[in-house]
């Protein structure tokens, strides 16, 4: 069993038990238990005792036992260990020492098989003439008193205890005398310093002494005085304390009082103290401010001026005052709440480390950018402007990776002061409530956020401090409202591409693997109600958000990515089951036959997911079947992995319906590459570092068997339109390929540089894109994009998994947060009447 090392202690062995025990020791000197170890961290292999006496001494007749609760756990009083110690005798200095043969703490002068209990009451012997065998029962009514006693005489024992008699939980004791317990534990390394006074020793060692005498003189440390200390001293002027260890007073001012509140519950058990401005040196690279770790302190409050006394630590790389002995409250001085103006960018995040502590406020706006882990622990991201991936403005390679390091330092993390996940309530960086009535986007704005700047889990943060006297409270501006609609465009026909988030009609339970077109694979999206006791069932909330997002689009061809690949017909429901349900979902709300799925295509790989078409059946009609792409870019996998590389492209080729004009087929694709997430280094495409993440060359490879396809598909067609997912940015070279292949990126040709379909770590650009063929591009006459879901913060979505009831209903059957992709829409026209304009 391993555990904390504990202090020394001092326990005096003639704590009587509270019931009487039979065990009565012979009179007299003689051999005597001196030191035992039955327990340390890891491995026990270190277990021994130690008996000591008359230099020389012969040990005839004698016998070392352990009384326990056995190897079967029969109960109290069952011998588990038996050591006979005829034959030997004590050394010329008056020990003898017997440990197991790995001992490494001296030298034994018996190795045997001790194996000592360590997790309960046990007894420790020497007893004279023993006439028993290992595993009798002595206590056979378990009652503490010993009903059998084979041996002649007692010559010395010791009880090692957890619990007193009469025991909770374990097993009698018989003593006395008695040692222990260690805290809750029975004590790990015990040595004698006088007939049965017995002292626990360290678990962890280092005061062992078997074959010497033991250690019993050593005074106790004097208790350090602690020292006065200004928080400049304590901060020091580099990233860790040159005072860790010391025990200090400082004297400052309350400017972060995060112990908790009614309102945000449990928060870091601490605050932060800043130095009084009198007392602030003249070092800019010193902090005037620490954090004050102290759980069981007194209530304080901002403005306070506390004394604490307490030790200077780091703890994850934060310089702190921890193991809190005082904390004093002499006064209360609002005006020594000063906030010390920062802005960003820096030059490095080491430019932070002199505000480490301190209260802080910035004098800019700043723009809510990442908001992944809202949800989970109530963090937000904040950068001096909106913020793009790299590769989605440079090239890749420095280029790119110069963007990136640029955006690095223009952003700091937002916290909200409590360390639980998925806290109730979520806290909206305006200081209020997160409701359906209070919501942020990405693109907002906050003006004057103020707080104390906080290091932990390998990031500086700000933890806010909402005052509005003296400090500004903090301004929140919705700068970047949601859309009711999407951007009109003109087009007589509207193509979309919609990522749908893994939308699965059959439920993950969490245990099984059933999902997929081979009926083994892991399932995705929405879970089982039954498993996970959902006051609504997940798939009926994605279902609702889903049908609302589509219903949205205004689009007569719509082609999703991430619906599940379900071709099996044996799998509990019919075949193709997640593109069915959408499409009839559709009808309850449009009217029946409203809308239609191609139907099923001449290929499927063993992907989980797969691309799809449905389209609004008055407004354009099908010519010939679908056809996916069967191809080893997208169908290879990688050794030991059963997913393949990608997902097919899939096309389907169209015609409008109109009473005159153009009926010439067009033909849309729908794609879904590869992804960066997983690495693909085993198949020679790793991650080379140039800001295209994992995979680049499996997807340049899926953009050129692309380009093929559309030639053979341009033969039967008056265009091509391409669209979906290419888990690649606009610079990167899959796009690239594309180009070059001689299509037309449409939404950089008709938007621009500053479009975005997805955020990741904060950062815009648009995975999901329409390009055209040269025969296609002179119909298209508008693209938009759909700003319904990468700038919503997910805690909005339909998933149920980690949130608190609270949170669970923030839900709205809206087509908000459906997913994290935003949907591309493109407008066409073949000549006919048209049906919407720009």
């Amino acid at each position: 069993m391993t555990r904390r090392s504990s202090a020394i202690l001092v326990v005096l062995g003639m704590v009587m038990a509270l019931i009487p025990t039979t065990v009565v020791l012979a009179a007299g000197p003689g051999t005597t238990i001196n030191e035992i170890r039955i327990d340390q961290p890891s491995t026990d292999d270190d277990e021994y005792f130690e008996l000591s006496g008359e230099p020389g001494a012969g040990l005839d007749g004698l016998t070392y036992l352990v009384i326990g609760d056995g190897a079967a756990a029969l109960g109290s009083g069952v011998i588990e260990a038996m050591v006979a110690l005829s034959g030997h005798s004590l050394d010329s200095d008056g020990f003898f020492v017997a440990a197991e043969d790995t001992f490494t703490l001296g030298t034994a002068d018996l190795e045997t098989n001790l194996n000592f209990e360590n997790s309960d009451n046990v007894t420790h012997l020497l007893v004279e003439d023993f006439t028993g065998s290992n595993g009798d029962d002595l206590d056979t009514n378990d009652d503490g008193v010993l009903d059998v006693e084979p041996w002649a005489n007692v010559v010395d024992l010791i009880a090692l205890v957890e619990e007193e008699n009469p025991p909770a939980g374990t097993e009698f004791h018989y003593g006395p005398p008695v040692v222990g317990p260690e805290g809750t534990f029975v004590p790990g390394h015990v040595y004698d310093c006088e007939i049965d006074e017995w002292t626990i020793g360290e678990f962890d060692g280092g005061d062992d002494t078997p074959g010497e005498v033991n250690v019993c003189d050593a005074e106790e440390p004097e208790e350090p005085e602690p020292v006065p200390r200004f928080i400049n001293e304590i901060q020091g002027d580099g990233a860790a304390s040159p005072l860790e260890g010391e025990l200090v007073t400082i004297t400052g001012v309350v400017v972060g009082d995060f112990q908790g509140n009614e309102f945000a519950g449990d928060q870091l058990d601490a605050f932060f103290v800043q130095e009084e401005p009198a007392d602030w040196d003249d070092d800019p690279d010193t902090s005037e401010g620490i954090f004050v770790f102290a759980p069981d302190a007194a209530d304080v409050a901002v403005g306070d001026v506390v004394e604490v006394i307490g030790t200077v630590d780091e703890f994850s790389g934060k310089t702190e005052i921890t193991d809190v002995i005082e904390v004093l409250k002499i006064g209360t001085d609002p005006t020594s709440v000063v906030a010390t103006p920062v802005s960003l960018p820096v030059t490095s995040q080491s430019d932070w480390e002199p505000f480490e502590g301190m209260l802080v406020t910035f004098p800019q706006d700043l723009i809510i950018s990442e908001y992944f882990n809202f949800d989970r622990f109530n963090e937000i991201v904040l950068t001096t402007d909106r913020q793009y991936q790299g590769t989605h403005v440079a090239a890749p390679g420095d280029p790119a990776n110069a963007v990136t390091a640029e955006n690095a330092l223009a952003r700091i993390t937002l916290d909200d002061g409590r360390s639980s996940q998925n806290p109730d309530p979520a806290i909206h960086p305006n200081g209020a409530e997160f409701t359906l009535d209070n919501t942020f986007r990405g693109g907002d704005i906050l003006q004057d956020v103020t707080g104390v700047i906080d290091f932990a889990f390998g990031l500086y943060r700000i933890q806010p401090v909402h005052l509005d006297d003296p400090l500004p409270s903090v301004t929140y501006i919705n700068a970047n409202p949601r859309p009711s609609s999407p951007d009109p465009i003109e087009g007589e026909v509207r193509v979309a591409s919609f990522n749908v988030l893994n939308f699965f009609t059959h439920l993950d339970d969490g245990v099984n693997d059933f999902c997929g077109p081979t009926g083994d694979l892991e399932c995705r999206g929405a879970d089982d109600e039954d498993d996970f006791d959902f006051p609504e069932q997940e798939l009926e909330r994605q279902l609702a958000k889903l049908v609302a997002g589509v219903i949205a689009l205004d689009a007569d061809i719509v082609g999703i990515q991430e619906i599940e690949n379900d071709i099996l017909e044996s799998d509990g429901d019919r075949a193709h089951d997640a593109v069915l349900t959408l499409v009839e979902a559709l009808n309850a709300l449009q009217g029946a036959g409203t809308w239609a799925w191609v139907g099923e295509a001449n290929h499927y790989n063993d992907y989980p997911v797969r691309n799809e078409i449905i389209y609004r059946t008055g407004d354009v009609e099908l010519v010939g079947d679908p056809i996916a792409l069967a191809d080893d870019a997208f169908d290879d996998t990688r050794p030991g992995d059963v997913e393949p590389l990608g997902r097919p492209p899939l096309a389907q080729t169209f015609r409008e319906i109109v009473d005159r004009g153009s009926r010439q087929p067009f033909t849309v694709v729908v794609n879904h590459f590869k992804s960066k997430g997983s690495d693909c280094a085993s198949i020679g495409d790793p991650d080379i570092g140039d800001g295209q993440a994992n995979c680049n060359l499996t997807r340049v490879a899926q953009s050129e068997a692309l380009l093929d396809f559309i030639d053979v598909l341009e033969a039967d067609t008056s265009g091509v339109l391409v669209i979906g997912d290419l888990n690649s940015y606009a610079m990167e070279d899959p796009i690239t390929a594309l180009v070059e292949g001689g299509l037309t990126e449409l939404v950089e040709t008709f938007i621009g540089a500053d479009a975005y379909s997805f955020v990741f770590d904060g950062q815009l650009g648009y995975l999901d894109t329409a390009l055209a063929t040269r025969s296609m591009l002179n119909r298209v006459r508008g693209v938009t994009i759909f700003h319904i879901n990468a700038d919503e913060p997910d805690i909005l979505d339909y998933d149920m998994s980690f949130k608190q009831d609270a949170q669970d209903d923030l839900f709205e059957a809206e087509p908000y947060r459906v997913s994290d992709h935003d949907p591309v829409i493109v407008g066409l026209t073949f000549g006919g009447s048209a049906r919407r304009g720009g």
